[in-house]
């Protein structure tokens, strides 16, 4: 298989809160935006976001038949990488983040870290790489 682009795309219930995370709190460059269809896509990094709504989603795939929520434990974080992880977390949590953990080192992988959700309940990850 030879790909030449690859997206993550989060498929949520509140698109406009998302959209509005990625774009004026995360500060995230828009590359498309259709808000009539309710998709956008970011550039973050070198990585492609994509969000749209879940509910189109599962009607394209034929899986509206399924619950849209389970209570469990988290299966997608989106991570990202940050020069200066104090000053993001600083620079996010006046724009009113709340962060599920503040920042932490990690000697042992050699990383800083702090975690957020977004609006849909996604878990962000933020790494700054210690030196």
């Amino acid at each position: 298989m030879k790909v030449t682009r690859s997206y993550t795309r989060l498929l949520v219930k509140d698109w406009q809160a998302c959209f509005l995370f990625y774009k004026d709190v995360l500060e995230f460059e828009i590359t498309v935006e259709d808000q009539e269809a309710g998709y956008a896509e970011f550039k973050a990094g070198d990585m492609r976001l994509a969000v749209s709504h879940r509910q189109e989603m599962a009607q394209m795939i034929h899986n509206v038949e399924k619950p849209a929520h389970a209570e469990c434990q988290d299966t997608v974080a989106l991570i990202f990488s940050v020069h200066d992880l104090e000053e993001e977390y600083q620079r996010l949590r006046h724009k009113g983040v709340e962060f599920t953990a503040a920042p932490m080192s990690n000697p042992y992988y050699g990383l800083k870290t702090a975690y957020l959700r977004d609006p849909d309940g996604t878990l962000i990850g933020l790494y700054e790489f210690l030196v």
